[in-house]
C-alpha cells in the first residue's frame, strides 16, 4: 500500500469522527433546549396552578367562614323561633283558659235564669226574658192593667229569689206621635215613663232596685215593623226585660289566671 493512500485514508477518517461528533452534539445541544423550554413552561403551568390553589383555597376559607356565620346565625334564629312558638303555646293555652272561664261564667248566669223557670231569647245580639204574656199598653198609656201586673209579679217572685238575677226593663213605642199638649213630651218621654212604671211595680213587690234599670227605645226598635193595622201598633206598645250582665264579674273573669 502507497504512504499517500494511507493518508488519505486516516484523514477521511478523522474528518467523519470530526462530523458525527458534532452532529451528535447540536441534537443534544437541541434536546436539552427543549427539555429547558418545556421545562420552563411547567414551572409557569406550576405556579399558575399553585396561585389558582391558593386562591380557590382562600376563596374557599371565606365562603366556608360565611357560610359557617349563616349557619351560626340560622340556628340562632331557630332557636328563638322555638322561643317564640314556646311563648305563643303558652299565651294560646292562657287565653283557652281565660275563655273557658268567661264561658263558665256566662253558662252559670244564663243558668241562673233558666233555672228560674225564665225562657230566654236572643235578640240582635242582646238576650230577654220572655214572659208567659206580654206587658202591653194603651195607646198614649202607661198604665198597666191585672193582666199586666200579673206578669209583672209572677217576675218579681223570680227576680226576690234571686238577688243575681239583674234586668233592664225596656220601654217601647208605636209609631204615631204624640198629640200636643199631652202628658208626655215625645214617644222617648212616653217609653222611658213605661219602664219606670214597670221597675216601680218591681220595686214595690219587693225586688231591689240594685237589680233594676230602666231604658227608652221610643218607637226605633218595633216587633211589628208594618204598623198600618191597630193590631200591629198594640204589639209595639210594650216593655221587654233585657238581661243586664254583670260586667264586673266577666271582667274579673277574663282577667283570671
Amino acid at each position: 500500500m502507497r504512504p499517500t493512500f494511507i493518508v488519505l485514508c486516516v484523514a477521511a477518517m478523522a474528518m467523519l469522527t470530526s462530523c458525527v461528533s458534532k452532529k451528535k452534539f447540536n441534537e443534544l445541544t437541541e434536546e436539552r433546549n427543549r427539555l429547558a423550554q418545556n421545562l420552563e413552561e411547567t414551572q409557569r403551568q406550576i405556579k399558575s396552578l399553585q396561585e389558582e390553589q391558593a386562591k380557590t383555597t382562600a376563596e374557599f376559607e371565606k365562603t366556608k367562614g360565611e357560610l359557617n356565620g349563616k349557619i351560626t346565625s340560622l340556628q340562632s334564629e331557630v332557636e328563638a323561633a322555638k322561643r317564640d312558638a314556646a311563648n305563643a303555646q303558652s299565651m294560646l293555652a292562657e287565653k283557652d283558659k281565660k275563655i273557658n272561664s268567661l264561658t263558665e261564667t256566662i253558662d252559670a248566669t244564663f243558668n241562673a235564669y233558666e233555672s228560674s223557670g225564665l225562657t230566654l231569647e236572643e235578640v240582635n245580639d242582646n238576650i230577654y226574658l220572655k214572659t208567659n204574656n206580654p206587658v202591653l199598653f194603651s195607646s198614649g198609656s202607661i198604665v198597666l192593667d191585672k193582666n199586666d201586673l200579673a206578669v209583672i209579679d209572677q217576675l218579681a217572685a223570680i227576680l226576690k229569689n234571686n238577688p243575681n238575677l239583674e234586668v233592664i226593663v225596656e220601654g217601647h213605642t208605636d209609631n204615631k206621635k204624640i198629640v200636643e199638649g199631652s202628658t208626655y213630651r215625645d214617644n222617648w218621654d212616653l217609653s222611658y215613663r213605661r219602664a219606670d212604671a214597670v221597675v216601680r211595680r218591681l220595686m214595690k213587690a219587693g225586688v231591689s232596685p240594685a237589680q233594676l234599670a230602666s231604658s227608652a227605645r221610643s218607637e226605633y226598635n218595633p216587633l211589628m215593623e208594618d204598623q198600618k193595622t191597630a193590631e200591629a201598633r198594640s204589639q209595639n206598645r210594650r216593655v221587654v226585660f233585657r238581661i243586664a250582665p254583670k260586667m264586673g264579674s266577666l271582667y274579673d273573669a277574663a282577667k283570671a289566671k
